[in-house]
């Protein structure tokens, strides 16, 4: 029998990735608009979602090759 020593299954870092990114967005989403103007603070919590969800995306699949 063979064992594993992969590390953390993907799926699991997939799921825990895509947490951490929505959480990073509600908070960017509620302390924002606080410091600068609504618009602008909104596109900045998006962008920086999709930045972050993109870097959490790349660096897992780079971790399973």
């Amino acid at each position: 029998m063979q064992t594993s020593t992969r590390g953390m299954d993907p799926r699991l870092k997939d799921i825990i990735a895509a947490s951490t990114s929505f959480v990073i967005f509600l908070i960017l989403l509620f302390v924002l608009p606080i410091v600068i103007q609504p618009g602008i603070a909104y596109l900045i919590a998006v962008v920086s979602f999709i930045l972050v969800m993109s870097a959490a995306g790349y660096f897992t699949i780079e971790k399973i090759r």
